[in-house]
């Protein structure tokens, strides 16, 4: 375990993987048991955003020999995705969750990817649910992840998948902090608008763990939802505002239609995402909510209630 300094960007790494935790340990161990072997099989650096500020154990530094542990405590995951983004000396940046395990050789399909692709901006892959026994965590995962279960198909696409399974080049990756963080859904949007290239792969390929509990799963797309609308009203103007208010009224559908309609054509999840299809409304209905509550006050602090 080392903390980072600014002679560490004089040295380039292949690959930086980025882990924000809000948990204490051992929450991440799964995540980091995933990369350990493969990470130092390429020569990554994996960059643990903490904050929690125990989120590691204090015999990191032997256990897993390649992190970097940077601790803020009371940081959201977006504000600790991006500092530790702005701090990784990869020529490739992944960033993955805490509560995710990746599939084995996912460092070295990642960087056999952007060799292949020069021109990508970013890739994203495969994510799957590994939270599969109860229907509220289905319809928490499939909310969210839906569009990038398996299969997907493989080659240039106007969206990739968040921040369970992507990777950047370091050119397109923030070197400074922002107000709010880094919030993948917005910027991988950001760069498609730019003209940038988005491949997704289907190697790629990580497993989702995650379960907030029956009425957390509620809670927690409530502040999803207001912390969307607070990193839009960055740069929205008051028309845009007043805009993006109305459609609250048919975001509910508009969820359901673009994150459940590729998983019903798909069929392979056909019938968990038809079983958990009455939660699933509830909850896009708990994320249109947020957001309505946060394009007027503002993001408050649900960026800080999320994992």
């Amino acid at each position: 375990m080392r903390a980072a300094t600014e002679g560490d960007h004089a040295a380039e790494a292949p690959l930086s993987v980025v882990i924000a935790t809000t948990k204490a340990w051992p929450e991440i161990k799964p995540c980091l048991d995933s990369l350990h072997e493969q990470a130092q099989a390429v020569g990554a650096e994996v960059l643990v955003a903490d904050g929690h500020g125990q989120g590691l154990p204090p015999d990191v530094a032997e256990r897993y020999p390649e992190v970097r542990w940077i601790a803020r405590p009371g940081g959201s995951v977006f504000f600790l995705r991006e500092l530790a983004m702005t701090q990784a000396i990869g020529a490739v940046v992944a960033v993955t969750e805490d509560h995710c395990t990746v599939a084995p050789e996912w460092c070295e399909r990642m960087l056999m990817a952007h060799r292949h692709h020069p021109e990508a901006a970013a890739i994203g892959g495969v994510v799957e649910n590994g939270a599969t026994d109860r229907l509220i965590d289905w319809a928490n995962f499939l909310i969210v992840f839906g569009p990038f279960t398996a299969p997907i198909e493989t080659g240039r696409q106007p969206a990739i998948s968040l921040q369970a399974n992507v990777s950047y080049k370091r050119r397109v990756v923030p070197r400074t902090m922002s107000q709010l963080g880094m919030m993948e859904f917005l910027f991988n949007r950001q760069l498609h608008e730019q003209g940038e290239t988005l491949i997704a792969d289907d190697r790629l390929i990580v497993s989702h763990n995650q379960s907030w509990g029956f009425w957390g799963t509620f809670a927690a797309h409530f502040h999803n939802g207001r912390s969307i609308a607070g990193f839009r009203l960055q740069h929205m103007s008051w028309v845009e505002r007043l805009v993006r208010l109305g459609g609250c009224a048919i975001l509910p559908v508009y969820l359901l239609w673009v994150t459940q309609g590729p998983v019903l054509r798909k069929r392979r999840l056909l019938k968990p995402a038809l079983a958990s299809l009455p939660l699933t409304a509830l909850v896009v209905t708990c994320h249109a909510v947020g957001e309505f509550i946060g394009y007027i006050f503002g993001p408050g602090n649900s960026p800080q209630q999320l994992a």
